[in-house]
């Protein structure tokens, strides 16, 4: 089963997904991906913080991006909440 690598683009950061996780697809990766940054935004949201992130970009074993997840996806309405 093929490894993907999940990172996380901040607007000034980087941050390298060491671990990576195997599943059957991109597709699959990318519905992770999609999965992690809800889990990140409900977290910030019930924690009262705001957070600096761009985008999940997923890539597969070679450190090929194959796509990303922009968080605007995940939230459209982002930029109106700020604490």
């Amino acid at each position: 089963m093929p490894r993907f690598y999940v990172h996380i683009k901040e607007h000034t950061h980087f941050i390298r997904d060491e671990e990576g996780i195997d599943l059957p697809t991109a597709e699959d990766a990318r519905a992770e991906a999609l999965r992690a940054a809800r889990e990140l935004w409900s977290d910030a949201i019930r924690g009262g913080t705001d957070l600096d992130v761009e985008a999940f970009v997923i890539a597969d074993e070679s450190g090929r991006e194959l796509t990303s997840v922009a968080i605007d996806e995940v939230l459209p309405s982002r930029a109106r909440y700020k604490h």
